[in-house]
């Protein structure tokens, strides 16, 4: 998974290669409490946290505020939800089960 962010005038990709259990675990607890149809600024502020987290603070949330453009905020949060979930789906065969 990775991040491209506006750093000091210059574009700056991260990544986070390993997606471990509690980070999952950590994934559905949030997806669960944020509403994603009507997100308050203190949930948008949940959600950029646990984007750094994801990438083990190699930035901050300003730096995700500051780089990233607007219309790519929340597509980026939810890209992210996607691929740690989507992995575990792969992993299980869940997909496979719901055709």
């Amino acid at each position: 998974m990775e991040i491209k962010l506006l750093i000091d005038d210059k574009e700056k990709t991260f990544v986070s290669n390993f997606i471990s259990a509690r980070l999952l675990r950590r994934t559905l607890e949030i997806s669960k409490q944020v509403n994603f149809n009507d997100m308050s600024p203190e949930e948008l502020d949940t959600m950029v946290d646990f984007i750094v987290e994801i990438f083990k603070s190699k930035f901050t949330r300003d730096d995700v505020y500051d780089g990233i453009a607007s219309k790519e905020l929340i597509p980026t949060i939810t890209k992210c939800i996607n691929e740690i979930v989507g992995e575990v789906a792969i992993a299980t065969g869940v997909d496979e089960k719901n055709d």
